[in-house]
């Protein structure tokens, strides 16, 4: 007899939108959750004071059975600056260190960013159509540089794990700004 948990679950998934139901839970992330990764700090307290921002927000839904865990995440990031650096995910690296994720970019255009936090930095362009398989022990943020919302799908297992202090101490090696309307790479100075 299987358990109540070993069927199949199917979600509909509308990828203009990036909103997907059933959706068990979402994570609305706005200026003040991020205040800490975004350079400009005079710019973050104007824009928390001014009745804050949402950045982007998340969208999960846990696929736990009797022997396995996955998970679907997806993230809808708005466009948009503070000061003028582009609106960004947290970034985070996995707890387990053998734990890969996919991610792909289903609508809109920017950049995931790579960190081994050792030195070793990628930025992979992103739009739509783009899948990237993230290796382990590689922190990862995606930004958003363009003028529409983008959106990207995510799965992972449960079991891997989120680290958010780490990427929030440290920061990756570049930071991504918009210079005369276009997306200009700088070396972060943490």
């Amino acid at each position: 007899m299987l358990a109540e948990n070993d069927y199949p679950i199917s979600v509909e998934f509308d990828p203009q939108s990036g909103i997907f139901t059933p959706c068990p839970k979402l994570t609305p992330r706005y200026v003040s959750d991020l205040k800490q990764m975004f350079h400009d700090q005079q710019a973050v307290e104007e824009i928390i004071h001014s009745g804050d921002r949402l950045v982007y927000e998340i969208r999960y839904h846990p696929f736990k059975t009797s022997k396995s865990d996955m998970a679907l995440g997806v993230t809808r990031i708005f466009p948009g600056t503070v000061g003028n650096e582009y609106h960004m995910t947290k970034g985070h690296i996995h707890e387990r260190d053998d734990q890969p994720e996919i991610y792909y970019c289903v609508h809109g255009e920017g950049f995931l960013l790579l960190d081994t936090l050792q030195g070793e930095f990628r930025a992979v362009p992103w739009k739509a159509g783009v899948i990237t398989h993230i290796p382990p022990m590689w922190a990862h943020r995606v930004v958003n540089t363009g003028d529409d919302l983008l959106v990207f799908v995510a799965t992972y297992h449960l079991s891997a794990g989120h680290d958010y202090e780490i990427v929030e101490k440290q920061g990756f090696a570049q930071i991504v700004v918009k210079q005369n309307g276009k997306p200009v790479f700088l070396p972060n100075e943490k």
